[in-house]
Order: C-alpha cells, then structure tokens, then sequence
C-alpha cells in the first residue's frame, strides 16, 4: 500500500514555502511531492504585490533551467534502449562536423557524464540567436575542446543540451522539442514542454528575478551575473527556443513526475518508458571527481543526472539536478519520495542551499510524521 504524507508535514512544507516567499526568497514557488507513485502534494503560491501572497494561477509554468538536462538524458536512453543508438557512440559518427577542434572521440555517455571537454560557447556567441537550431549546433560543432574528452569532468551547463539534442534529432528525425513531448510528456502526462515553441506563448511563462548577484565564482556580485542570467532567459528568443539543458518550462507537479517515474523503476500508472536497469544506471555514479574542471567543487554524475551531494540529494542514494540557483528536482528512493521544488528567484549560494535545505527536511518531516 503506498504511503502517504502526514496532514502535519504537508502542512509543514506549505509554511516553508510560504517562509521563503514572505523573506523575499522569491516571489513566486511551486513545490509537489510524489509518494510511492502518487501526488500527495501541489502548492503554487505567489506574492500578491502588497505584503500578502496568494494562490497562482494554475496554468502558470516556470523555468526549469538545468532540471532540464536529466528529461533530455530519459529521451536519450530511449534511443539507446531501442537500440538507435549507444552510450559509446561517438557523436561525430551521427555528426561528422562535431569531431571539430579535437572532439572526434567524444561520444554520448561523454555528454550525459559531463566529461565532453567543449563546456562552453566562446564569449563572443551571439545569444539573440539561441532560438535559432542551426545557429546553435553550428556553435558546438565549432568549439575547440578544453580537454580530451573523457579525460576530466567539468559541468557543461548549455552545450550539454545542444550536443544530445542535435545527436537526437539525427537519429530519429525529430526535433529535440517534437520528441521530448511525444515521447515523454506526452505518455507521462507532463504540464511541460522544451521552451513555449515559436508561436507560444511567453506570458505563461513566470518571469525570473535576480534576487542576489552573488555567485560562488563572483561572491560580491560585482559582476553581475545573476541579472545576466535573468536578462538572457526572461527573453523571448530564450523562452520560444529549444535548450534541452536549460529551458523546460512547467510546473512542479511535472518535473516531480519524472521523477516518480524513475523511482518506479521507469514505470507510472501503467506508463513504462524506461527499463529498470536502465533507469539505475542513469541514477547511481557514473563519474565522479573532487573537483570539476568548471565549478572547481566536487561532483557525481549519473547518466544526466547528479548523485548525492548537496541538500535535498544528500539522502543514501539520492538522486536529482538543481536549475539556476532557484530549483531543485529530487528523488529519495529510501522515503519513496519524488519532489519538486521550482521558484522563480535566483539567490546567493548561501540562501539557495538554505531554502533546499529547508525544504528538503520539511518533506523527510512528512514522511515521519
């Protein structure tokens, strides 16, 4: 019999999101919890812009950021599982130009475990075109590698999205977007999509903020960097784009989902996507190093997904992915959980992993109450 979440809990976690949004943490959150495979949870609240917060309205959808990248991982195991693909296939096999500037031997599993060597566009890309494919793809065929890849691990926070969407659209036909929802939302039952699409609309979309501009690389903010980041996905060239790292957007329900999923070994509600050896292999440690060639802090990779670590992940074989400093997506297999916790504000590394923290212990608090 699946287990629940108790009144208490669940009136537990609602506080904290409410605690966060009444900090100024952000002005709008979403957080849903699965339980052995069923929705125990779904709270969306905002601030009603005079000292009060007040439900949302339910067809809002919020960004994502980097929760994408294990949603487009599932969609690449789903070709390697029917055999179109491998782990160990070099991307240049389906991709001839992306053996430019020393990624010849790069392949698949390289990407899914961020071991690629091309993480980053040059700094002169023009991001006005990043709703534009071939702009895109040419950009990462181009890139020179920073490292052989296989031969470090450092996080690839757009070009991951880029490379695996491309290697998709190759060997299927289809655009990274077409196949994620026909081949993943749709079956799952999602309220999500790979950005809004061309004639979408963008006014669905949550705006983020810039709450703080520390980050862990510039902790005075003096550069900036967090208004950057709000500047370049608030856009519409960004939000109507397909960045299969970066920019699903949805609600916490459905990013909680994916989860569930995982947790029933690729299964829900009769839905088998994945195999369940498939499905651990994506979850447990596929690479890992002490410190990653790009944050400098210690990381474990799945098959797209991050292993362990940091709040909420931290519970014995854990599993999820953070997005932009403002959302946490996260299975604890021991509790059956599968949560979601997506806000639209994008904080300092300290309150980040304060609020994760804090929402992280108000669901374990449910399960035990």
């Amino acid at each position: 019999m699946p287990r629940a979440l108790s009144a208490e809990g669940m009136r537990g976690i609602e506080a904290v999101v409410r605690s966060h949004l009444a900090q100024g943490f952000q002005t709008a959150a979403q957080v849903a919890v699965y339980r052995d495979g069923t929705l125990c949870l779904d709270v969306r609240l905002q601030a009603d812009g005079r000292g009060g917060i007040e439900p949302m309205r339910r067809d809002a959808r919020m960004l994502w950021f980097s929760a994408t990248k294990p949603l487009t991982a599932l969609c690449v195991l789903m070709l390697v599982e029917r055999g179109t693909i491998s782990l160990d296939t070099r991307i240049a096999e389906v991709w001839p130009a992306f053996a430019q500037g020393g990624k010849s031997a790069c392949t698949v599993r390289h990407v899914l475990t961020h071991q690629g060597g091309f993480p980053v566009f040059p700094a002169d890309f023009d991001w006005s075109r990043i709703d534009d494919w071939d702009a895109v793809t040419s950009a990462t065929a181009a890139i020179e590698a920073a490292w052989e890849p296989g031969a470090a691990i450092g996080y690839h926070p757009v070009t991951y999205g880029f490379a695996l969407g491309e290697v998709m659209r190759r060997v299927d036909g289809r655009m990274p977007r077409d196949f994620m929802r026909e081949e993943l939302f749709a079956p799952l039952g999602m309220d999500a999509s790979l950005g809004v699409g061309v004639d979408g609309d963008t006014s669905m979309v949550v705006p983020v903020i810039a709450v703080s501009e520390a980050t862990w690389d510039d902790p005075e903010g003096t550069e900036r960097r967090t208004s950057w980041m709000v500047e370049r996905f608030n856009a519409a060239p960004t939000l109507r784009g397909q960045l299969p790292a970066a920019n699903a957007v949805g609600t916490a329900e459905a990013l909680a989902r994916s989860y569930a999923l995982l947790l029933g070994g690729g299964e829900l509600d009769g839905v088998r996507l994945l195999r369940p050896d498939t499905v651990h292999a994506a979850t447990t440690v596929q690479a890992a190093t002490e410190a990653d060639a790009i944050s400098g802090f210690p990381a474990v990779y799945g098959l797209g997904f991050l292993v362990g670590g940091y709040p909420p992940l931290d519970q014995p074989g854990g599993f999820g992915h953070f997005g932009q400093q403002s959302v946490v997506g996260w299975a604890d297999p021991g509790r059956g959980i599968a949560a979601a916790y997506v806000t639209n504000g994008l904080h300092d590394p300290a309150v980040v992993a304060l609020r994760n923290a804090e929402i992280g212990a108000a669901v374990i608090a449910a399960c035990e109450g």
